[in-house]
């Protein structure tokens, strides 16, 4: 199996990134991109994005798999309590329901509600798509 160059892997990953950008925007989510250059961290996300004290690192993916340095720092970042999830264009949704549903269990516990369990669910569901390997 040869391998793409990877200019034409940041190339097929740009839709993923972009919707991924759009959908932490639309649940309010502070985000970066950090170069990936020599100069950078081996393995950082493609995104890294914090709300509310939360951080997330996610890897945006076409049809190829996380590299071991990928993998190393998603886990560095799920061992400190962070969301690490690797995303690609039929997991976007879970992206989004999984923000929709974290935002709305927040806002029940600033009201003093608990969340609902449809929404733990959900984010459980999304939790777990989001975090298998591809």
């Amino acid at each position: 199996m040869s391998k793409m160059p990877k200019k034409a892997k940041e190339r097929l990953e740009a839709p993923v990134k972009d919707t991924v950008k759009d959908i932490l925007n639309e649940f309010g989510w502070f985000w970066f991109m950090p170069p990936s250059n020599m100069y950078g961290k081996t393995g950082i996300s493609d995104v890294i994005a914090f709300k509310t004290g939360m951080f997330m690192a996610l890897e945006a993916k076409k049809n190829h798999t996380v590299t071991p340095n990928q993998r190393g720092f998603l886990n560095s970042v799920r061992a400190e309590k962070g969301f690490g999830f690797v995303v690609n264009e039929k997991r976007t949704d879970h992206l989004r329901a999984f923000l929709g549903a974290l935002d709305r269990s927040i806002k029940a516990k600033i009201k003093g509600e608990n969340p609902t369990p449809e929404d733990g669910a959900m984010m459980l569901n999304a939790i777990k798509e989001l975090t298998a390997e591809l």
